[in-house]
């Protein structure tokens, strides 16, 4: 027969017990419940800039399949290191999210003060979209091959310009990688964002600009600049004629701007899921493929494995690159 002090802790053993269920059985509820309210989405770019114009592309369509708006915050700077660290320090409910350029992986090493490490203050979500490099030029440059432009820089040292759209852009750091593989010694001309380097581009003011495929390619389609060669592993449908930078003699020139959702480091597995299942559902969807495609930007998708992976796999190879050419913001 047992005492009141072993019924006693037989009743402690089963309130304990119950609450553990109750504690195991609270998340899968609140993870049903998700999303209650509109999501927040952090942009590290300014408002009409190409993560903005992703961002709520594939954000109408995501709000639509989880009933809750999707909305907007632009939050630029220092890079994308803004919105980025801002998004590292939310509160990691599913209710604030990111959409953030590939710059994100190269600004840690370019701002030595700063704390955030995309490998590990973000949760890859899914990769969404991904647009290849371009080498261009206007139409009355001597250039029609890239071989001519190396021939030329190597009897020229120091004197061939090269614009960007700013220290430390992909544009910028594409260049530094052709200098590198090429053997060659360019002028880096910096502008203050990639519009003003294309405008001088075609007015003849510079000779030299790698863009990314989707703000060239019509120009390029309407005789407009030329193309001397694209930085992916294939040919692009969209300029089918323009070689790749390996059959020009140049593999080791490589990046591409991509953009990715992304959440806090903490934030509910349950969600994280959910997110990326209606990511990729957004990215199916026959209208954003149409709209992404005709940017000349390749649709991605994928895992948020896959994602991580390919963070992982850029912070390193743009750290060494910045610093072995001295690259500074």
């Amino acid at each position: 027969m047992k005492t009141s002090e072993s019924l006693s802790a037989s009743r402690r053993a089963l309130l304990i017990g119950a609450a553990g269920s109750a504690l195991g059985s609270a998340w899968p509820a609140c993870a049903q419940a998700w999303p209650a309210k509109p999501v927040r989405v952090i942009v590290n770019s300014a408002p009409g800039g190409l993560t903005d114009v992703v961002a709520r592309l594939v954000g109408m369509k995501m709000s639509a399949a989880l009933g809750q708006q999707l909305v907007v915050d632009n939050r630029p700077g220092a890079a994308g290191l803004v919105g980025a660290e801002a998004l590292s320090k939310a509160e990691p409910d599913g209710y604030t999210l990111g959409i953030f350029a590939s710059a994100i992986t190269v600004a840690p090493s370019l701002m030595p003060g700063t704390t955030f490490d995309p490998t590990k203050d973000l949760a890859p979500i899914t990769l969404l979209m991904s647009t290849p490099m371009l080498l261009v030029t206007n139409l009355n440059s001597p250039y029609r091959t890239v071989a001519q432009v190396v021939a030329d820089a190597k009897a020229r040292p120091g004197q061939l310009p090269v614009a960007s759209g700013g220290n430390a852009t992909m544009t910028h750091l594409v260049a530094e990688q052709f200098q590198v593989e090429a053997g060659v010694n360019l002028i880096h001309v910096p502008y203050k964002g990639g519009a003003p380097a294309l405008n001088d581009l075609l007015a003849g003011q510079v000779n030299l600009y790698f863009d990314t495929l989707n703000t060239s390619v019509k120009l390029v389609q309407e005789g407009r600049l030329r193309a001397l060669a694209i930085v992916a592993p294939q040919r692009s449908p969209a300029l089918p004629d323009v070689p790749t930078m390996v059959e020009a003699g140049y593999p080791g020139v490589q990046g591409n701007a991509w953009f990715a959702l992304f959440a806090p480091a903490a934030a509910p597995p349950a969600v994280l899921a959910r997110l990326s299942e209606e990511a990729n559902k957004a990215l199916a969807a026959p209208d954003v493929r149409e709209r992404m495609t005709s940017m000349g930007a390749t649709v991605e998708g994928g895992s948020p494995k896959a994602l991580s992976d390919l963070i992982r796999s850029e912070v390193p190879r743009w750290s060494r690159l910045v610093r072995d050419r001295s690259i500074k913001m």
